[in-house]
């Protein structure tokens, strides 16, 4: 995930493609003030020509590279819409076709749409028989034209495979977090999480759809293992209970789950507490000790140091962070 191709084309929604890429070099930036001058992305911003293109807010972007330019790259963004998808299309008729010929020159490569951005990998067919989302305006227009798609109306991102769709600019952003945390580390991911409004972000996983595996991975019992503790994270998670519930040797499910998920039991759990602890925070005035309690911690300097761990923030750090951008001016 080193190469990354951003499209450019008249009309497109600036945003869609400069908010990933500010996030993006935040991410590098983080990464070299590591110490680390190697394993860097590459962003190539690729046109038709070289000549700048204006974008429906009357951002000029200037391309570095042509379509024909590009050489096999891991990571292809697609930007989206302001307007209607359809009569943008007349005017870029021959983008699904490029798209097309990206994707055929590394078939490994990871495909992400945004917005009303999917309409084009739709028109190239890649899409057909795919799950796939949109922007919620023309969610029902996109079902009657492209019935052989599976539309997802309840999901912010979906995931076929190696292609990706997100029905806003907010989405996207959640999925450049995951890339992060998949390109460098989950430490930098934190780090650029938190300086990109992290009051609004849902969890990557509680926006996905993917229609091979929700949870990621294709072991279904240990999915079911991972739905189980999502449902009881406050409670003290007993091993020895697990394994029984689901019919497994202790260390058969400790070694399964760890494989499938990349965390232990224990760590998932954690995981899930915090993700919980980060919404009382967001929309309740509960004091620290209390939310301590609520999301399954006796202690609140325990609490206070996972919280910190798991998201680079104390739990009253993130929550003035939180309350100063809703709230402010």
């Amino acid at each position: 995930m080193r190469n990354i191709a951003f499209l450019l084309f008249d009309q497109m929604l600036a945003s869609s493609l400069t908010l990933p890429l500010e996030m993006l070099n935040a991410a590098d930036n983080q990464h070299r003030a590591l110490g680390n001058r190697t394993d860097r992305i590459n962003i190539k911003l690729a046109s038709r020509t070289l000549a700048p293109v204006s974008t429906q807010g009357g951002l000029r972007l200037s391309p570095t590279h042509t379509f024909d330019e590009l050489e096999k790259v891991d990571v292809i963004l697609i930007p989206g819409f302001w307007r209607s998808p359809f009569s943008q299309l007349k005017r870029n008729a021959d983008i699904p076709v490029l798209i097309d010929a990206l994707m055929a020159a590394n078939p490994m490569s990871i495909v992400c749409a945004v917005g009303t951005g999917s309409v084009l990998l739709a028109e190239s067919g890649r899409l057909d028989h795919k799950a796939a989302t949109s922007h919620w305006y023309y969610l029902k227009e996109l079902e009657e034209r492209y019935p052989a798609i599976h539309w997802q109306k309840n999901h912010l991102i979906t995931q076929s495979n190696r292609i990706f769709c997100t029905s806003s600019v907010n989405s996207i952003a959640d999925l450049t977090i995951r890339f992060i945390e998949l390109a460098y580390t989950s430490h930098i991911a934190k780090r650029v999480q938190s300086q990109f409004s992290p009051e609004i972000r849902r969890d990557y996983g509680d926006s996905l759809y993917d229609e091979n595996s929700v949870l990621l991975h294709a072991d279904e019992l240990i999915a079911d293992v991972q739905t189980y503790i999502k449902h009881h994270a406050t409670d003290t998670i007993n091993v020895e209970h697990l394994a029984k519930r689901f019919n497994l040797h202790t260390r058969t499910l400790q070694r399964r789950f760890k494989e499938a998920c990349g965390l232990s039991l224990i760590q998932f759990q954690q995981k899930e507490r915090i993700k919980g602890a980060e919404e009382l925070l967001r929309k309740t005035d509960l004091n620290v000790q209390d939310i301590a309690n609520f999301v399954g911690f006796s202690d609140a300097s325990h609490f206070t140091s996972l919280f910190k761990k798991h998201t680079e923030q104390t739990p009253r750090a993130y929550r003035n962070a939180v309350k100063s951008k809703l709230f402010k001016g």
